[in-house]
């Protein structure tokens, strides 16, 4: 059975009908203190986590559900592992939060699904639905199967003190560390439960216990015996194995929810079961507030295009992306470019969260400027650009909400001190400054946004061209913000430095077809013609528009090498040609297997880069294609990944192994820069810090485009209309509920609602032709990431 992945856009939903598709099926479904990754089968982690970065990883990975007939001893597992049974149909249907399992096997047609609830209970929901299709009446057993280490506590000994045991009151099974008493634990909810909204027939705490001596989960002793021995674990591997043993007539259906999740006492594991222990499929309050959740979390920006591969992404999947990034990042560690990305990229959706995420960030900076590496845990590694992504995010977030407060708050230093925001945006600043080499460009330390470029500065003068690149940017951006602060005198000294940060990037980092990637220690090129490997590198000719670097001529010649060198037809590489042998004054990258992550990958992050750069350079079709390149459902990439979730890369052409082949699902801030140039960049209603501006940038394709927007309390319906298929075409006329206006006119935020109407046209120079002013055009696609 082939992987046939099917939409529904009235209920966002994806679904696959397929138990083994050649990549496993991947959902996340979180709230801000719990969140569970699951595959088709219904495995991967849970895992709590605190405001303050404590974590209790609740669930190693197996949930297990066995129905066994109670008279022949056949049984079947309900999420097709591990008994791995041929099911008669089988499907996974994925949602925003939720994921609802349906399997019809012998005779049983079973329905599973499971959610984590809105609010900050750590906590997942099971409900299970179990009906009987045949003749007569059948004695059925189900049982439970979900390990709960609990092992995100740093204790010494760590399962030694943990015991497992069925509580009658709790009708479930209740996990404790008994570490607390003689080790200081600082957050309350390092234990675990698991209970059924009904008593069950048996149960088993102990996992060898569950699965028997010379048995395995396949056939585990519990289940070919249609009962547990109702054990309890002490020092040893745990199991929430409830056993239910239910008498079914012919067409009954019988309904059980399971809840379970982090707690802290056993009191608090109760009062979390009777919370929610009341409802199952036919009566549940928590279910629809998350449906009604997910409708929020979606109204704040929406559109219509005819473009499928954009449609899948753009209205639902790509927000939970980007605000399981803003939340979660990496399944709670905090790497601080993907934090400050992800939430500059959830501030239509999640302003406040974004608001918090920022003020966390700048208390991780040292007073010299110098961001962490990352947080949750701390992490000090020296990469150099940290901080600097700071600037985008701040500015987007104040043209997104107008808080002008934001600025003038006052945030401790990492180290020593405290400053207002702007402040530590201006040390970000001048750390890069003064942080350059015998070339003016930036010193690279440890790494850039390539984390594996770590032997390009091991004597302290190695340069980074494409950090230098982006610290231009950011200097627009600070000049702007600047002004808007009537800060006039910094504004002109961030000009100044971005001007001459440029120059020395055209005077040395030009390699005659395309820009260098850095300059070792020796002043050596990196991303040469004159090197044997790595001769060119992707983000250094993105960020060279980027970065308003580039001259058109330039531009044009670095674009024609990327087409030529980087191009394999289904997305752009990082790098060609690939590293295969150790390469001292690049480092980390040439060790990696040609192909993978940051050698010669087809980096997700990197082609958003470049998306981004078409479209300030009004390149919109040439942007549309890279978009459809670079999108998971892509059919011209060799292997099929799930069509709906952003892929930290794919394989590269160059890979030994499965070239195409996705990695790191969910995690990526692509996610975010593709939304960017969505809500940004094609669709054009462009945030300002006085309001929204309407400059879209139309592939020639979208004759009809229309986007339903809330900016600051007002509610705009945008209906673009390019009758003549132009590429970034211009305004020929706007008007705002009926009324023309000048073409620039910004948006009314008045609290009311607005129909937007957008004529489109020839422009009355030339059609998408590239440009690259020495300034870009930064009040209109600003952006900052990695």
């Amino acid at each position: 059975m082939k992987p046939n992945y099917q939409f529904n856009e009235e209920t966002r939903e994806i679904s696959l009908n397929d138990p083994q598709p050649e990549r496993k099926f991947e959902n996340i479904l979180m709230n801000r203190a719990y969140m569970c990754q699951l595959d088709q089968s219904a495995q991967g982690m849970g895992r709590h986590m605190t405001e303050e970065g404590f974590t209790n990883n609740v669930f190693s990975g197996e949930r297990y559900i066995y129905l066994r007939d109670g008279v022949s001893g056949d049984c079947f597992s309900l999420g097709f592992a591990p008994c791995w049974r041929e099911p008669e149909s089988y499907e996974c249907r994925s949602g925003l939060n939720y994921q609802i399992l349906r399997n019809r096997t012998n005779g049983l047609n079973c329905c599973w699904r499971i959610f984590v609830p809105e609010g900050e209970d750590p906590v997942e929901i099971w409900d299970l639905e179990i009906v009987n299709e045949g003749a007569s009446e059948r004695q059925i057993d189900l049982f439970s199967y979900a390990p709960m280490p609990c092992d995100g506590t740093d204790t010494y000994g760590g399962d030694i003190f943990r015991i497992a045991d069925y509580q009658d009151v709790l009708d479930g099974i209740f996990v404790r560390q008994d570490a607390e008493l003689h080790e200081k634990i600082d957050f309350p909810r390092h234990n675990a439960f698991i209970a059924g909204s009904e008593s069950c027939t048996s149960y088993d705490a102990r996992q060898s216990a569950f699965i028997g001596a010379r048995q395995t989960l396949q056939q585990p002793q519990a289940v070919t015996a249609g009962r547990c021995t109702n054990s309890h674990a002490s020092k040893e591997a745990n199991t929430g194995s409830l056993h239910y043993s239910w008498h079914l007539a012919a067409g009954e259906k019988r309904s059980l929810r399971i809840i379970a999740g982090a707690c802290g006492d056993l009191a608090d594991a109760l009062a979390l079961r009777q919370r929610y222990s009341e409802g199952g499929f036919a009566h549940c309050e928590h279910f629809p507030a998350l449906q009604e959740s997910n409708a929020a979390l979606c109204a704040g920006w929406n559109a219509e295009v005819p473009e499928p591969s954009v449609m899948y992404h753009a209205n639902h999947w790509l927000k939970q992306q980007v605000l399981y990034g803003a939340v979660w990042t990496r399944w709670g560690y905090k790497g601080y470019r993907d934090i400050v990305q992800n939430s500059q990229n959830c501030v239509i959706e999640a302003p406040e969260l974004a608001r918090v995420n920022l003020l966390k960030a700048c208390r991780h900076q040292y007073a010299d400027g110098f961001g962490l590496r990352g947080w949750h845990p701390v992490d000090t590694m020296r990469y150099a650009d940290s901080a600097q992504w700071m600037v985008g995010a701040v500015s987007e977030y104040l043209r997104e909400t107008g808080d002008r407060t934001l600025l003038d708050s006052k945030v401790a230093f990492f180290d020593e001190g405290q400053a207002t925001v702007y402040e530590h945006l201006c040390r970000a600043m001048r750390r890069l400054y003064e942080d350059r080499g015998s070339h003016g460009l930036c010193l690279a330390f440890f790494g850039d946004w390539n984390d594996s470029l770590t032997g390009v500065c091991r004597h302290g003068k190695g340069e980074s061209v494409w950090l230098s690149q982006a610290f231009c940017r950011a200097l627009l951006i600070m000049a702007e913000l600047a002004e808007w602060s009537g800060e006039a005198a910094d504004a002109i000294r961030w000009r100044q430095w971005k001007q001459e940060i440029a120059d020395a990037i055209n005077l040395h980092a030009w390699d005659g077809r395309w820009y260098l990637c850095a300059l070792d220690d020796d002043g050596e090129p990196i991303g040469s013609h004159l090197n044997e490997e790595g001769k060119i590198f992707l983000n250094t000719q993105s960020w060279s528009m980027l970065g308003g670097i580039a001259t058109p001529e330039r531009w044009a010649t670095a674009q024609a090498s990327v087409e030529e060198y980087l191009n394999p037809g289904w997305g752009l590489s990082l790098n060609w040609p690939v590293y295969t042998k150790p390469t001292p004054n690049v480092g980390r990258l040439s060790y990696l297997r040609p192909g993978i992550v940051e050698n010669g990958s087809v980096y997700t992050h990197g082609n958003a880069f470049m998306i981004l750069a078409w479209l300030e350079a009004g390149q919109a079709d040439r942007a549309l294609q890279g978009w459809r390149d670079i999108a998971p459902g892509n059919p011209a990439r060799p292997l099929a990944c799930q069509p709906n979730i952003f892929a930290n890369g794919y394989f590269g052409p160059d890979c030994d192994i499965r070239p195409g082949e996705a990695e790191h699902l969910w995690t990526t801030g692509s996610a975010g820069w593709m939304y960017y140039c969505l809500t940004e960049g094609f669709l054009g209603l462009r945030r300002g810090f006085d309001g929204l501006r309407v400059k879209p940038v139309l592939p020639s394709a979208w004759r009809t485009a229309s986007v339903s927007r809330n900016f600051r309390g007002t509610h705009y319906d945008v209906s673009f209309a390019n009758p003549q298929a132009i590429e970034n075409p211009e305004i020929i006329r706007l008007e705002i509920d009926g009324g023309e206006v000048p073409a620039d006119t910004t948006l009314p935020v008045d609290g009311a609602s607005h129909r937007i109407r957008v004529e489109l046209g020839q422009h009355s120079s030339n059609t998408g032709a590239a440009t690259a002013p020495a300034e870009v055009n930064t009040g209109e696609l600003v952006a900052s990431a990695s």
